[in-house]
């Protein structure tokens, strides 16, 4: 693992923090959305409340340079934690108020937490920057997530457990207060996470526009945003309306579709464990031109469903989870790891706010436009989500020759981390081969010495023996 004072905090901070966002902007909310009446407009539009008010990011730039990063952090996240209480109350209202108003209250909700979210969160990758020195990030940014998606794979199977296959207003009630209980633990450890001093560069900034500016200047930074702005577009919402998708085109029951999002969770944990050190080792631009042409296939797969040249039976939906889990964990952190590399060190606080507002613009209008779009396709050729599968596939490509054009100091060639990829159950195969030679002769040594040991013990024996005859 990494080492460095604040790991341990931060760890046990992104643990409990994942356990209770998970519930909040992941499977299980799109789930309550659809048990309370909402469609895939409703769907759409609490997928895009969170992103949207990422914009919050820039202006929270001025305040955050007089509170300082761990203030600033703790007043937004026990204010949104408190939020999460509201979430608990609403599946009551079910036979109260009409579908229309229950989502119209949890899209209420979930503004106000994410705004609340959006204030704070700006002074989270600073602070962060601060906090982990350069040679751990790839580790670093690969374990945290192997704790997050640890939490994951806990949730959604205590999601599954809990909701059943008849979802009820008592069952939705708990998932969301243990969404609360981690909130309140994940507080606990932020307070005792280290502060770090903001530069004095930081600030010196006042107007926001001219530091826009000056930070879209930098040619490099400027490219990976645009590549990021793109891919976003293409990412963004997908696991909701894969989610709406299955409920809608195959039989399987909430229960399901939570326990293959933990499958899913399983399969990051797994890519996590060594991909941290290999992007410390080979760069993080060519590992992700490997993963978004892999995510081109993984597209495809799902355009075939969409289109009936495959079912939707179990096994492949297994499958296409586990390599999406994989292939997903990898590029998150790598582009974590180029932002940090490519952000500007000088004014840090607003390039990382840029990468963060844009993220969430568009990540936020992604899905809305295709949670209203989505029923409006004529399916004469294709089936509605056909066209949703194949915008993400353009989008995809786009963002793979964008990212060609961003450049990396320390980074290997392409096709040299290809061949490391293919090699790598090759030689992990041959490492176990060595442990179990090594083993095995060890044991044989052990053998051997054991029986010379017998051999030497009867000699010894069989010499006193003839002693004692000698003197009778």
């Amino acid at each position: 693992m990494t080492d460095f004072p604040a790991k341990r905090h931060l760890y046990l901070f992104q643990s409990f923090n994942a356990l209770s966002y998970w519930i909040i902007l992941g499977t299980p909310i799109v789930l309550l959305t659809l048990w309370l009446g909402g469609g895939s407009r409703a769907v759409g539009i609490v997928s895009s409340v969170m992103p949207f008010l990422a914009i919050l990011q820039i202006p929270s730039t001025r305040y955050i340079t007089r509170l300082g990063y761990r203030r600033a952090m703790l007043a937004g996240w026990t204010s949104r934690t408190m939020m999460i209480l509201g979430f608990v109350a609403l599946p009551f209202l079910k036979n109260i108020w009409s579908s229309n108003h229950l989502v119209l209250a949890l899209v209420a909700i979930l503004f106000t937490w994410s705004f609340l979210r959006g204030l704070a969160n700006v002074s989270w990758f600073p602070w962060l920057r601060g906090l982990v020195p350069e040679q751990y990030r790839g580790r670093y940014f690969a374990w945290e997530n192997i704790y997050v998606q640890l939490m994951s794979l806990i949730i959604f199977f205590l999601s599954g457990l809990i909701v059943g296959k008849s979802p009820t207003a008592f069952r939705f009630s708990i998932i969301y207060f243990i969404s609360f209980a981690a909130g309140m633990a994940s507080l606990f450890f932020l307070g005792r996470i280290p502060n770090v001093e903001i530069p004095p560069h930081e600030e010196a900034w006042g107007p926001i526009l001219p530091a826009v500016r000056h930070v879209f200047r930098d040619k490099n930074y400027r490219r990976f945003l645009i590549f990021i702005f793109i891919w976003t577009l293409s990412n963004s919402g997908f696991d909701s309306f894969i989610v709406l998708f299955l409920r809608q085109e195959s039989a399987l029951s909430e229960r399901m579709i939570l326990w293959l999002g933990a499958i899913s969770s399983g399969a990051m944990i797994a890519a996590l464990l060594g991909a941290g050190k290999f992007l410390d080792r080979w760069g993080s631009k060519p590992v992700m031109k490997i993963c978004l042409s892999a995510i081109l296939i993984y597209l495809c797969f799902w355009m075939m469903l969409a289109e009936g040249v495959f079912k939707p039976h179990l096994w492949l939906l297994i499958c296409l989870f586990i390599y999406n889990g994989m292939v997903k964990a990898t590029i998150w952190i790598a582009t974590w790891r180029l932002l940090f590399v490519t952000a500007p060190q000088r004014n840090s606080l607003m390039s990382l706010a840029m990468f963060n507002t844009g993220v969430g613009v568009f990540g936020g209008a992604t899905p809305l436009f295709w949670g209203f779009m989505i029923p409006q396709f004529p399916t004469d050729y294709f089936h509605s989500f056909g066209y949703y599968f194949m915008a993400n596939m353009v989008l995809t490509l786009l963002a793979l020759m964008m990212l060609q054009k961003v450049r990396e100091k320390k980074s290997a060639k392409t096709w040299d981390v290809a061949l490391a990829l293919l090699t790598l159950p090759m030689r992990s195969a041959l490492n176990l081969l060595c442990m179990l030679s090594i083993f095995q002769n060890r044991e044989k040594a052990q053998e051997d010495e054991a029986a010379e040991g017998a051999k030497a013990a009867a000699s010894t024996k069989a010499l006193n023996s003839d002693n004692c005859s000698g003197r009778s």
